[in-house]
């Protein structure tokens, strides 16, 4: 990327998209350093691995030195102190969503977009293209056990566009593929009708002459597909699913076996949901490669769905002592607890699951009181922490709202802190368990000390 930055500042540089991005830039040649809060995050093993300094809070004495640009997490406002410091000093200033539209005008950009699915969606395709192909990548994770790459110069770029605020709206995008649209971030959308205006804003702003696949099996996604197909005659619009009368019928063959078109696959996942966000991944790959699926040149693509080793806070597994396995995933929203727990159930299906979940924003959890209590009770027992104090401020929360909704048969116990956590996990714990950690918190440290004890 021909870049006139070479020296980056990140306000916020923990967050989900933030540290992706100052990976990206350091392996590019870029001198990177940042700042957020002191608490730990799954980021932090990323950052700490790649030798990133993150200095402890928003100290203006943070940017001392010479930047060339600051870039920070929309969660902070131009307000912040550090951020003020910057605009004295006549440093070019980014919000993270500004300058992924920046990067998205230097080459042809491709998006994952959807209410859920999309870092999964994001890390299927870089395994998928990662051998053959030169591009840059931006997502919610990192591969797991995969070689990372260093290189400055990329013919494309993929990104996982968010919804949120209207983000991806400034992105400059010559295709896409469309998971799942659902009500989410209550906070800033007032209403399901709210989101689907938002994603159809985003197909009107695909360049003539590119391509929307849609998922056909998600109600909101096909709505916002059959939209699309109606509205955007100049771009390449296709369907995929479950569904017979998906333009890209998916055909399940046994076991973990599908056939796409003419190209048979295996996938490393059982859960429908998951299935397609796996081959949505195929498909997403081979139409911004200009390929077609069975093609000779793609059926190697093809087969590496088969070889997917994970992404970090997707199902990850953290380790397994005493007979209990340990995982560790993001899920938030009920539709994706729901997901992780049928996967989780289809992989072990005579093991108990413990989940010890974290509520993200208390807006959500609110809007969606209902939605949660029915997805939590999948579980065998659970342990309800407090919700999660976002940057945004959106935390003032009832803390046992969630757990007053949520109905015996449950065993479920709130725990106030770690501490309570611990005892009430190690009290319940056996041999052919499983321990899950959920949330867009920071929870997953937990697994850290339940390995030990149990060694």
């Amino acid at each position: 990327m021909n870049l006139p930055f070479r020296r980056a500042f990140f306000v916020g540089i923990k967050g989900s998209g933030m540290a992706p991005l100052a990976l990206l830039l350091q392996r590019g040649g870029w001198v990177v350093e940042g700042c957020d809060v002191p608490e730990v995050f799954t980021t932090d093993t990323m950052l700490s691995e790649a030798g990133i300094v993150v200095h402890p809070g928003f100290d203006q004495a943070h940017l001392t030195g010479s930047w060339d640009v600051v870039i920070y997490s929309s969660a902070y406002s131009l307000k912040t102190p550090i951020l003020q410091r910057a605009i004295t000093q006549k440093i070019d200033v980014y919000s993270y969503p500004d300058f992924i539209a920046y990067l998205s005008t230097l080459s042809p950009t491709y998006a994952v977009i959807g209410t859920h699915g999309k870092t999964t969606t994001m890390a299927v395709t870089d395994h998928l293209l990662r051998p053959d192909e030169s591009y840059w990548a931006i997502y919610g994770s990192q591969l797991i056990n995969e070689e990372i790459q260093k290189s400055d110069e990329y013919h494309f770029g993929i990104v996982e566009g968010c919804e949120y605020q209207d983000h991806f709206l400034l992105y400059h995008i010559q295709g896409s593929v469309l998971l799942s649209v659902e009500w989410d971030h209550p906070d800033y959308f007032p209403s399901l009708e709210a989101v689907y205006d938002s994603f159809k804003q985003f197909v009107l702003r695909i360049k003539e002459g590119g391509f929307f696949l849609y998922n056909n099996d998600q109600a909101g996604s096909r709505l916002i597909g059959e939209w699309a197909k109606r509205q955007r005659k100049g771009v390449r619009i296709r369907s995929f699913g479950f569904d017979g009368e998906s333009d890209y019928p998916i055909v399940n063959e046994g076991k973990n076996f599908y056939r796409v078109g003419n190209q048979r696959v295996e996938v490393v996942v059982s859960t429908p949901e998951l299935v397609l966000d796996h081959i949505g991944s195929l498909l997403f790959a081979a139409n911004l490669t200009k390929k077609e699926i069975g093609s000779p040149s793609f059926t190697q693509v093809g087969a590496r769905l088969a070889t997917f080793g994970g992404v970090r806070g997707r199902l990850e597994f953290m380790g397994e002592e005493g007979g209990v396995r340990y995982y560790d995933d993001y899920a938030h929203h009920p539709s994706e607890i729901e997901v992780s727990l049928a996967e989780l159930r289809s992989r072990y299906p005579d093991s108990k699951i413990l989940v010890i979940f974290v509520p993200h924003t208390a807006s959500r959890t609110h809007s969606l009181l209902k939605e949660f209590a029915t997805a939590l009770s999948k579980a065998d027992y659970l342990i309800l922490q407090p919700t999660f104090a976002s940057a945004r401020g959106d935390d003032e929360d009832d803390p046992l709202a969630l757990y007053s909704a949520l109905q015996p048969p449950l065993d479920c116990t709130y725990a106030e802190d770690d501490e309570a956590v611990f005892k009430s996990a190690s009290a319940r714990l056996k041999e052919g368990w499983l321990c899950i950690t959920m949330g867009a918190g920071n929870n997953r440290g937990l697994h850290t000390r339940f390995l030990r004890s149990k060694r």
